[in-house]
Protein backbone atom coordinates (compact mmCIF):
# COMPACT_ATOMS: atom_id res chain seq x y z
CA UNK A 1 0.00 0.00 0.00
CA UNK A 2 1.14 3.12 -0.79
CA UNK A 3 1.31 5.89 1.99
CA UNK A 4 -1.89 8.04 2.39
CA UNK A 5 -1.24 11.34 3.12
CA UNK A 6 -4.62 13.13 2.04
CA UNK A 7 -8.45 12.56 2.82
CA UNK A 8 -8.95 11.95 -0.75
CA UNK A 9 -6.94 8.99 -1.06
CA UNK A 10 -9.32 7.18 0.89
CA UNK A 11 -12.48 4.83 0.42
CA UNK A 12 -15.93 6.16 1.46
CA UNK A 13 -15.96 3.33 3.93
CA UNK A 14 -12.16 4.44 5.53
CA UNK A 15 -13.48 7.35 5.56
CA UNK A 16 -16.76 6.54 7.61
CA UNK A 17 -14.13 4.41 10.20
CA UNK A 18 -11.95 7.69 10.15
CA UNK A 19 -14.74 9.49 10.97
CA UNK A 20 -16.16 6.71 13.47
CA UNK A 21 -13.25 6.56 15.73
CA UNK A 22 -12.60 10.40 16.29
CA UNK A 23 -14.17 12.26 18.74
CA UNK A 24 -16.37 15.38 18.86
CA UNK A 25 -13.49 18.70 19.27
CA UNK A 26 -10.96 15.97 17.88
CA UNK A 27 -9.65 15.52 21.38
CA UNK A 28 -6.15 14.52 21.43
CA UNK A 29 -6.68 12.33 24.58
CA UNK A 30 -9.35 10.52 22.78
CA UNK A 31 -9.83 6.65 23.79
CA UNK A 32 -11.43 5.73 20.66
CA UNK A 33 -14.17 3.37 20.10
CA UNK A 34 -14.31 -0.21 21.60
CA UNK A 35 -14.31 -3.01 18.73
CA UNK A 36 -17.81 -4.11 20.31
CA UNK A 37 -19.43 -0.64 19.30
CA UNK A 38 -18.23 -0.94 15.75
CA UNK A 39 -20.42 -2.50 12.92
CA UNK A 40 -18.69 -5.13 10.99
CA UNK A 41 -18.40 -2.94 7.66
CA UNK A 42 -16.46 -0.32 9.92
CA UNK A 43 -14.49 -2.41 11.74
CA UNK A 44 -13.32 -3.69 8.18
CA UNK A 45 -12.58 -0.52 7.35
CA UNK A 46 -10.90 -0.32 11.07
CA UNK A 47 -8.09 -2.81 9.78
CA UNK A 48 -7.41 -0.77 6.30
CA UNK A 49 -6.84 2.32 8.36
CA UNK A 50 -4.37 0.13 10.50
CA UNK A 51 -2.83 -0.36 7.84
CA UNK A 52 -2.10 3.02 6.50
CA UNK A 53 -1.23 4.26 10.43
CA UNK A 54 -4.10 6.23 10.78
CA UNK A 55 -4.83 4.27 13.39
CA UNK A 56 -3.85 2.54 16.17
CA UNK A 57 -5.45 -0.63 18.12
CA UNK A 58 -4.81 -1.27 21.99
CA UNK A 59 -5.78 -3.72 24.60
CA UNK A 60 -7.67 -1.78 27.48
CA UNK A 61 -9.94 -2.85 30.43
CA UNK A 62 -10.51 -7.04 30.70
CA UNK A 63 -8.51 -7.10 27.52
CA UNK A 64 -11.17 -5.42 25.31
CA UNK A 65 -10.09 -4.18 21.91
CA UNK A 66 -9.90 -0.04 21.23
CA UNK A 67 -8.79 1.63 18.12
CA UNK A 68 -8.16 5.73 17.93
CA UNK A 69 -6.51 7.52 15.45
CA UNK A 70 -3.02 8.55 15.09
CA UNK A 71 -1.84 11.99 15.03
CA UNK A 72 -1.47 11.51 11.21
CA UNK A 73 -5.25 10.23 10.94
CA UNK A 74 -6.24 13.00 13.29
CA UNK A 75 -4.94 15.66 10.57
CA UNK A 76 -5.98 14.14 7.74
CA UNK A 77 -9.95 13.81 9.52
CA UNK A 78 -9.24 17.33 10.37
CA UNK A 79 -7.47 18.73 7.85
CA UNK A 80 -7.92 16.77 4.74
CA UNK A 81 -3.99 15.64 4.91
CA UNK A 82 -1.07 15.28 6.75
Amino acid sequence: MRPVTALSDLTPIQIRALIKLDTPGGDPDSVGRRIEELSPQILMGVFELLELKLATSEFGWQNTAWFRLTPKGRAVREFGEA
